[in-house]
Order: structure tokens, then C-alpha cells, then sequence
């Protein structure tokens, strides 16, 4: 018997492959006898020109093939075909398809195979795929319109990293009153690529809000040309704190500070009568009449400081907010305020001024 030459063998697979398609994918329309043997002729030439060099020719033959049959043999062929053509992106898209291509019961063992080698493929292209991070400045994101390749991204995209073949990209960036900027990146493969685009405003504009301005603090006109909400205003300046009001709020936590020491030796105080006089009669064992004294002194000085000095901390603390918020505008006239009090008598805070 004479065998086949290695020429002859490879077409004989690729005939099997095609004329298999039709138990393979039964999920779908029949290719047709035409089909088949057209997608066999195409897979023969493909594989002619890409062995001779032209990959570009070839891939057109694997993708006219694929469309006619698509099974995984003419898929894997397309992908590697994008594959070195540097179309990494579209590679790796054609082999996930291979992957997930109907399992026909009778599949042959060529279709197996293939099917393997694009699960391969689309791992290690997944690592290949460089990527461009764009990092724009100088107006808000929500004026921004930007294209890669003259392909528009969608402005809640722009913060990702975007995917892209390897080679040679343009980068536009506009927003409405601002110069168009133009970027151009060359991404190696795998490569992690950031982006700085900063676009400036066109001669003759402001950075200041205008009437027509987002209230958002956007920068550029409105492209549409109806009027937007106008900014929120800038709060006017105000006057320096007053010292009175530092002095007030000092003295003020100092006198809680105070308080609080106090009001703790009163606990102190209050837990000894009740350990050693319960019932508020002490053992003459433990106590004399003087130590009783200095025992009811003490709980008489601490429990009456805590409480002047809690109040009197109180008013100064609220005296100084008093002063803070209620200060006049800057250049204004003061309308009315709080000033603090304190005589031998009373403590406390006045409200005074014009009305």
C-alpha cells in the first residue's frame, strides 16, 4: 500500500474536521454541502499562505472559513492567525469561542484537540494583553469625552484600566471650553501602562464657576446650551475669633477639669461614710468627733466645688461656642453678641448688642 504524503495527510484531517461539522453542532443550522466544501477548500489555502508567510491572506481564509462552518479547528486556525498578527485581543476572543462551541456526541478527535489548545491559548493570551490606565486632569470627569483609536470610552470606564493590542495607540481627550489633547502610547506586551493627560482651557476662558456652570464644580460651557443650575455661592469670610472667646473656653475646661476632680473625692468620700457610718452613724471605735468633722467638711468642700465648678465650665465652654458661631461677618457691622460675666455674686454669659 502507498502512504500518504504529510501534504495529503494534512488535507485528509481537514476534511474529516469540516464534513464532521454536522453531528457536531446540532444546536445549530446544518452548514450545507457548499459550506462544508468551501470552509476545506478556505482551510487548505489559509494553511498555504501563512506557512508561505502571508498571515494576513491567511487569516482572511480562517475567518471566511469559520463563518461559513465554525468549528473549533477553524476557530483555533483564525486565533493563532490574529495571534500573529498581534491581534491578541481578538485572539483570545475567537479561542474562549472555541472553548465554549457546542460538543457534538460524535465529535472526532481533531475538534478534541483543538478545543485544548484554545483553552491554552486563551490563558497565556490573558497574560499578553497590555493595558492603558488614563490619569486626565483638569476638568471633571462627568465633562470628559475620551477616545482610544477613535473608539469612545464610556466615562465610567475612564478610572479602569483599559485593554488593548500591543503597538502604536491615540489617545483623544476633550471636555467642553477646553483644547482637544491628544496622546500617543506604544504598549509592549503584558505591559501596565499609565496615561497623564492634562487638557487646558481654551485662550480667553475662566476658571471661575460661572452662571451656566454645574453646581458640581465642573469646568467648561454646557455642550447642549440650556442654562444649568448656578454654582453654590462661597460662604463669606468672618471675623477672627475674639479673645474673650479663647479665654472663655480656656477657663471653662479648666473649671470642668476641676470639677471633675472634685466630683470624684466626693465619691470617694461619699463610699468611705457609707463603709465606715453606715446608716450615717459612725463607730466611736473608728471615729472621734473630730475625724466625723473633717469627714463631713470633706464631703460638704467637694460635693459644693464639683458643682460650681461643673457650672461654671458649662458657661465658659458655652459662652466660647457662643463666640465662635455667633461672630460677624468680616467688614460687617456686629449685630449683637455673647460676652461672659463674672462677679462676686454671678457667673454666666450676656447677650448685648443692636436691635
Amino acid at each position: 500500500m502507498k502512504l500518504l504524503r504529510p501534504r495529503a495527510s494534512r488535507a485528509a484531517g481537514i476534511a474529516l474536521a469540516v464534513l464532521s461539522v454536522a453531528g457536531a453542532l446540532p444546536a445549530r443550522a446544518e452548514p450545507s454541502a457548499a459550506d462544508r466544501q468551501t470552509a476545506r477548500t478556505l482551510l487548505i489555502e489559509g494553511r498555504k499562505k501563512r506557512d508561505a508567510g502571508d498571515v494576513a491572506g491567511a487569516r482572511d481564509d480562517f475567518q471566511a472559513a469559520h463563518a461559513l462552518v465554525r468549528v473549533p479547528t477553524t476557530g483555533l486556525d483564525l486565533a493563532r492567525a490574529d495571534e500573529a498578527l498581534g491581534r491578541l485581543i481578538e485572539a483570545r476572543e475567537t479561542a474562549y469561542e472555541v472553548v465554549h462551541l457546542p460538543l457534538g456526541s460524535d465529535e472526532p478527535p481533531v475538534f478534541t484537540q483543538a478545543r485544548a489548545a484554545a483553552a491554552a491559548m486563551v490563558e497565556q493570551l490573558e497574560a499578553r494583553i497590555p493595558s492603558l490606565q488614563l490619569r486626565i486632569e483638569g476638568a471633571a470627569l462627568d465633562q470628559l469625552e475620551a477616545r482610544v483609536d477613535g473608539q469612545p470610552i464610556p466615562r465610567a470606564a475612564l478610572p479602569y484600566p483599559r485593554k488593548l493590542n500591543p503597538g502604536r495607540h491615540e489617545v483623544v481627550v476633550t471636555a467642553p471650553g477646553f483644547q482637544t489633547a491628544r496622546r500617543e502610547v506604544t504598549l509592549k506586551q503584558a505591559e501596565r501602562a499609565p496615561v497623564e493627560v492634562r487638557i487646558r482651557l481654551v485662550p480667553g476662558q475662566s476658571t471661575e464657576p460661572k452662571a451656566g456652570a454645574a453646581a458640581g464644580g465642573s469646568m467648561g460651557a454646557n455642550v447642549g446650551g440650556g442654562q444649568l443650575p448656578p454654582a453654590d455661592a462661597p460662604a463669606e469670610p468672618r471675623a477672627p475669633v475674639p479673645l474673650w472667646a479663647w479665654t472663655a473656653g480656656g477657663v471653662g475646661l479648666a473649671a470642668l477639669a476641676g470639677g471633675a476632680v472634685f466630683a470624684a473625692d466626693h465619691l470617694a468620700a461619699r463610699a468611705r461614710v457609707e463603709d465606715e457610718c453606715p446608716g450615717s452613724v459612725c463607730d466611736r471605735g473608728v471615729h472621734d468627733f473630730e475625724s466625723m468633722e473633717a469627714l463631713r467638711a470633706r464631703w460638704n468642700r467637694s460635693l459644693g466645688l464639683s458643682v460650681t465648678l461643673g457650672a461654671v465650665g458649662l458657661a465658659g465652654v458655652g459662652a466660647a461656642l457662643g463666640g465662635i458661631l455667633l461672630r460677624p461677618k468680616a467688614g460687617g457691622e456686629r449685630a449683637s453678641s455673647l460676652v461672659p460675666i463674672a462677679t462676686p455674686t454671678a457667673q454666666g454669659v450676656m447677650w448685648q448688642g443692636v436691635f
